[in-house]
């Protein structure tokens, strides 16, 4: 049952929620007509934008742009909510976002010690931007607001407002996972993380070993008292909630939209027929989501199972992400190449084993490309959550489909049992897994899906803000 704009005022206790995130959830750009609003895709508007449509409140952050600007600080009325609009310079682009928040937090949380960039010139910046976005905040409340901070991005900012606004209910949630320490330790600033972060009322994280790490991580750097048992950790003479939410989607949404959509079309699209199975990812072109992996298990698939020529089409979506990003540049020429490789190894007539899409698609075509398809491959080195795995599961009305889904994704801990699990980095057990998909009975399908769809359906996004928000009204 999803939670209603009723329930949420009673959890809030009516109090106004202020999201705070790196990224407002529009894409602005200037048209002959005047300026276009375009809603943004990703797990955080996936999630939160829902809410704040039933709630109301403001949504704070980025609006995309660097240097001078008129959208800077500028408030606009959305869909049932206010948004505010912030500019960042490009040097602060450079360093607080490309740099501290995408070289340096991103590859360590996800535990890519190597790919990590120490930079102090980074560190200032981002320092500086959290003051900037916490005083953002400051104008907006007079006290009595939730304070909803989201990622990597804004470590620092829950205690800059503590230390200005005490009383305010002050809630965080990373969307990536938390490393265990023997990584974090390796970050030259990590005590003041954990110290930005302490700030909070509630630190919320995406699985319950991510939490567990979280706390291990203030024992072992602050030298605090810990609770593990009660998620509590005791900071400056508060306790401060540490706590799992397993982030999810709008379970009805999906489905409904899915029940009405022709997949006929999509077929076409790939030039296929209807007896021809289809294969799908989807993700932005990043470096932790297997990418490159997947495809090298898609090779050794059609060399081990070649009987699945023509009969099997792979489906990639790549959305563009941080294109300016030096490491990013380099992947995606990788991936372009390796694709090119791999039709031109196995590609006949008409038929080619991969076929790549690299933009963003509309979600309501994403959900056709979902329904359409038999098997969603969901293979992260390393996730937060992943909420790919739910949105194809949610998009199987009919039950016909199978998840083949990373161990290391975070929708592992609630989905694993129902779905066909991989190691990514073992290219052999994801061909394998791939042909055990194809061949699993109908009725075996059916019942893992269904399966699914009901743990998804109890536990929707209007669930996990119910059970996040309740404790801002403790």
């Amino acid at each position: 049952k999803n939670v209603n704009k009723s329930e949420l005022k009673i959890m809030t206790k009516n109090k106004k929620i202020i999201v705070v995130s790196n990224r407002v959830p529009y894409n602005i750009s200037r048209t002959r007509s005047g300026i276009k609003y375009k809603k943004s895709v990703g797990g955080l508007v996936t999630a939160l934008d829902p809410i704040l449509q039933k709630q109301g409140g403001l949504w704070i952050g980025w609006n995309g742009m660097s240097g001078k600007s008129k959208f800077d600080e500028k408030i606009v009325e959305m869909e049932g909510y206010n948004v505010k609009f912030l500019t960042l310079s490009k040097k602060d682009v450079k360093r607080y976002y490309h740099g501290f928040s995408n070289r340096t937090l991103w590859p360590l949380f996800h535990g890519f010690i190597f790919q990590t960039f120490f930079n102090l010139n980074y560190w200032k910046s981002y320092r500086r931007i959290n003051n900037r976005f916490a005083n953002e905040v400051m104008e907006e409340i007079k006290g009595n607001e939730i304070i909803w901070i989201q990622d990597y991005h804004l470590t620092l900012m829950p205690a800059i407002i503590r230390s200005k606004s005490p009383k305010n209910k002050i809630l965080y949630f990373l969307h990536i996972p938390f490393p265990c320490n023997e990584i974090f330790r390796v970050l030259p600033w990590s005590r003041q993380i954990l110290e930005g972060l302490l700030g909070c009322d509630v630190v919320g994280f995406q699985t319950k070993r991510d939490s567990q790490n979280f706390l291990y991580s203030c024992k072992q750097e602050l030298g605090l008292h810990v609770d593990y048992n009660g998620d509590l950790v005791n900071y400056n003479g508060r306790k401060v909630k540490v706590k799992s939410f397993p982030i999810s989607i709008d379970f009805e949404k999906f489905n409904k939209i899915a029940k009405q959509s022709l997949i006929k079309k999509v077929f076409s699209e790939f030039n296929a027929f209807e007896n021809v199975k289809l294969i799908i990812s989807v993700e932005r072109l990043d470096y932790t989501k297997g990418i490159k992996e997947r495809l090298y298990s898609i090779q050794r698939f059609f060399k081990k199972y070649p009987e699945y020529k023509k009969k099997v089409i792979f489906v990639q979506i790549s959305v563009p992400s941080r294109t300016k990003i030096r490491e990013y540049i380099q992947f995606k020429r990788e991936i372009d190449e390796l694709v090119g490789n791999i039709n031109g190894q196995f590609a006949d007539e008409l038929w080619s084993p991969i076929n790549y899409i690299y933009k963003t698609i509309p979600q309501e075509k994403l959900i056709s490309y979902y329904k359409a398809s038999d098997i969603c491959l969901v293979t992260p080195l390393r996730d937060g959550m992943n909420l790919i795995a739910k949105e194809y599961v949610s998009s199987n009305p009919e039950g016909d489909g199978v998840l083949v889904l990373s161990r290391f994704a975070g929708s592992a801990e609630e989905m694993s049992e129902n779905s066909i699990m991989v190691n990514p980095f073992d290219f052999e057990g994801v061909a394998d897994g791939i042909k055990e998909a194809l061949e699993m009975p109908k009725n075996e399908r059916k019942k893992n899906i269904f399966a699914l769809r009901e743990i998804i359906r109890k536990k929707n996004i209007y669930n996990w803000s119910k059970n996040f928000l309740k404790f801002a009204s403790e």
